[in-house]
């Protein structure tokens, strides 16, 4: 017999019964044979049905674990070198109250090289980020593509929401402090934080840097051997030897 009866209170990953009893249905999943609580909320059993699933207080159906390829948006909680993990807030763009917890591995947030996680994420972060498995705890999850990745992130010294200037560049405007995140290809929009592509730090060209270089007497390619100074014709100066043994 199922584990459990209708009216009993679980938590995600309770077991509930096995699949020869009862199918699962809304707020439950099935591994191995064994159906799971993928929600927490109330057991509703349906035996003419032969099915089972998971309801609110007040009768409503719950939202399941994610599955692979959901999009979810949550915010981050904690940030190690190598991990962080974010506090899941919507699935689908529905809203999730279950304290779900999703956990994000530094080689999920990007395909370049990154050293650290604390230079692509921080804690307080928002983010929008895709499922990777399904109907497990902790769910984890992927910030590679660009709809994926930070929607808004405050600035770490004094608290202001920072405007993106350029890809992954960071300004707050009230200390002028510069940071770096994975952002979405829509970081801000939804928040209201506009882009400020203007307040990108300047970069000088090749050109420029030769010249100044050139103005702080840097001529390494003016002289014999890099010396500076004109070039000398090396007969002219085997003539003048020669005239002075005369």
């Amino acid at each position: 017999m199922a584990d459990v009866k209708s009216g009993d209170i679980v938590v995600p990953g309770d077991q509930l019964c096995v699949i020869e009893e009862l199918m699962p249905s809304f707020g439950t999943y099935e591994k191995d044979g064994i159906v799971y609580a993928a929600a927490p909320g109330l057991v509703d059993m349906d035996l003419k049905e032969r099915s089972i699933r998971i309801v609110g207080p007040n009768g409503e159906m719950k939202l399941s674990l994610p599955k692979k390829g959901d999009i979810l948006m949550g915010e981050v909680t904690i940030v190690f070198d190598q991990r962080a993990e974010v506090k899941i807030v919507r699935i689908n763009d529905q809203d999730y109250h279950s304290g779900l917890v999703g956990e994000l591995h530094i080689s999920n947030v990007t395909r370049r090289y990154v050293k650290s996680m604390q230079d692509v994420l921080k804690q307080n972060d928002i983010i929008r980020a895709a499922a990777l498995n399904t109907h497990e705890i902790p769910v984890e999850l992927t910030l590679v593509g660009p709809e994926l990745g930070v929607l808004f992130a405050l600035c770490v010294r004094c608290g202001n929401p920072l405007n993106l200037t350029t890809h992954n560049n960071m300004f707050c405007l009230r200390c002028e402090n510069r940071e770096t995140r994975e952002v979405a290809n829509d970081y801000g929009l939804r928040f209201g934080i506009e882009p400020r592509p203007d307040l990108a730090p300047r970069r000088r060209s090749y050109e420029r840097r030769r010249y100044d270089r050139e103005d702080r007497g840097g001529r390494r390619f003016d002289g014999p051997r890099g010396r500076g100074g004109p070039r000398r014709d090396r007969r002219s100066d085997d003539r003048h030897r020669e005239n002075r043994r005369r």
